[in-house]
């Protein structure tokens, strides 16, 4: 066996040939290979974490984000008692550091996986791969935007980095973020339109849209235009042009083009939607979770034929909404179990889990519209956020037309103000059950609106009754971990308070 080695010596290469003996070499090598774990994996296929970052993207902590917090703050969902203390707009919960569970879930589980797929598919990655890098990187937009869209300044450049030896990331403004985001996504709608469709992920390692690299591409430019139509409220002039150029691009236009987890009527819970564990633990009287007064008013006031699918109706056969921030007093003398609840089929097993859909998008794009922005006729693009939106949960084509012809709120009417408010309503609820979105929704656009609470039927927490634009950060573990790094993000904010408004959040 002959080996090849090549010293430096000084700033000079030496070289050796060494000719060693074939039986020794042999001999090393069966050595090596009864040391050797056939079963083990060096390096983890980018495709396994792939698949795993996209499915926790929907799936870790998803009830934090979309009830606890979104849902509650938001007013579409009235939570179990032991997380009360957020919907009377308290900045504490009886669980303890929840906000602690949020961050390290998400870090530990999607993005810290998604990261590693972004190394290894990246430039001198061990799969090198720009077409599953660009995917990656998509997801990895939408999981930082969760969090810092939750808590404001987070650890994003260096974020999830741990196994990198990064175990004090510091915080980057949402400003920041923001930027590096939405100039991501347009360097992969740009990757995946010039690459090969047989580089990326295909239809087994896709959960999103099954080897659909179009789809992607909608995805990463609607994404882009949520974002965008965020950060203009911040800095018009530098998004409204970004929002210019996403309506120049591809979106996601129908329901077969909706971002979504298909779940199965399995009894693998890693197969079906996780929110029928609520469904189920309703029935069995171990969880509550009503629907909000003010959603269901708003559904039953403009006759939309949703309703019966969302929501059940009380004993005496009325659709009846829980009331958000009751203080005890008067939440003690209100009946629960007789307001409304989810339905099973709303909560069924096999309902996709939906992360992005058609009907946002026209919705933003409606918007865009009555901005100056954009072409074609506003209200058609109205009706048809809503038609998709009401289709998306197979709601009677017959239901869905005389709504539009019938209902005053189908058609935009009034001064742009109006016009607004109607479209972010409609937002407000197309949204359901992702409620986190609904708040930042109203977060936007000031719509639908939230009066600030009495103080006396409804509790003023420490926000002085008005809805919250943030959560607390966490007060135990990333607090001994990486002190320094989050004192210095709450000086930049202003405080740890769940009254500050995010950079975007001007309404």
């Amino acid at each position: 066996m002959k080996n090849t080695i090549i010293y430096r010596l000084k700033g000079k290469a030496v070289l050796f040939t060494l000719v060693l003996l074939i039986g020794l070499g042999s001999c090393d090598d069966r050595w090596a290979e009864m040391n050797t774990d056939p079963n083990r994996v060096s390096v983890m296929p980018d495709e396994y974490l792939f698949t795993s970052a996209v499915r926790q993207t929907l799936r870790t902590q998803f009830d934090r984000f979309e009830i606890d917090f979104g849902g509650q703050y938001s007013h579409i969902w009235m939570s179990n008692n032991w997380v009360r203390e957020a919907d009377k707009y308290l900045d504490y919960l009886a669980q303890g550091d929840v906000a602690e569970r949020v961050f390290s879930g998400m870090y530990n589980e999607p993005i810290r996986n998604i990261n590693e797929v972004l190394v290894l598919t990246g430039a001198g990655g061990a799969f090198e791969n720009p077409m599953r890098n660009s995917q990656a990187c998509i997801i990895a937009v939408v999981n930082f935007a969760k969090l810092t869209d939750l808590f404001g300044d987070i650890p994003y450049f260096e974020g999830g980095m741990g196994k990198y030896n990064v175990m004090k990331p510091k915080y980057d403004k949402q400003q920041e973020i923001y930027n590096d985001m939405i100039g991501k996504l347009k360097e992969c709608i740009t990757v995946l339109k010039s690459g090969n469709a047989k580089d990326a992920y295909p239809a087994g390692e896709d959960p999103l849209f099954a080897g659909k690299v179009d789809n992607w591409i909608r995805f990463a430019n609607s994404l882009r235009l949520r974002l965008a139509m965020r950060a203009r409220n911040a800095d018009a002039a530098k998004y409204n042009a970004v929002v210019a150029e996403c309506l120049s691009q591809p979106f996601i236009e129908t329901n077969q083009q909706n971002a979504k987890l298909i779940c199965t009527d399995s009894d693998n819970g890693e197969l079906y939607n996780p929110w029928n564990n609520y469904y189920t633990d309703i029935s069995n009287g171990t969880y509550i979770l009503n629907w909000s007064e003010k959603f269901i008013n708003t559904l039953k006031q403009t006759n939309d034929p949703r309703l019966p699918f969302f929501s059940t109706k009380n004993k005496q056969g009325e659709y009846v909404g829980m009331p958000n921030g009751l203080n005890d007093e008067y939440y003690a003398s209100w009946n629960r179990s007789n307001s409304a609840f989810p339905t099973a089929g709303f909560f069924a097993k096999d309902q996709p889990m939906y992360l992005m859909t058609a009907a946002e998008i026209w919705f933003l794009r409606t918007e865009a519209n009555i901005d100056g922005m954009g072409t074609g006729n506003a209200n058609e693009m109205y009706q048809t956020g809503i038609k998709l939106a009401m289709s998306q949960w197979n709601i009677n084509n017959t239901e869905i037309q005389k709504y539009i012809t019938s209902e005053k709120e189908a058609t935009l009417y009034g001064d742009k103000n109006n016009e607004i408010r109607q479209i972010a309503t409609q937002l407000w609820i197309s949204f359901v059950p992702n409620a986190f979105e609904s708040w930042s929704t109203i977060r936007r656009t000031g719509y639908p609106e939230i009066p600030q609470r009495d103080g006396v039927v409804l509790s003023k927490g420490v926000t002085n009754g008005f809805m919250p634009s943030r959560i607390k950060y966490p007060y135990t573990v990333e607090k001994a971990v990486n002190g320094d790094n989050l004192q210095q993000a709450i000086t930049s904010m202003g405080g740890d308070k769940i009254d500050i408004k995010l950079w975007w959040n001007k309404k």
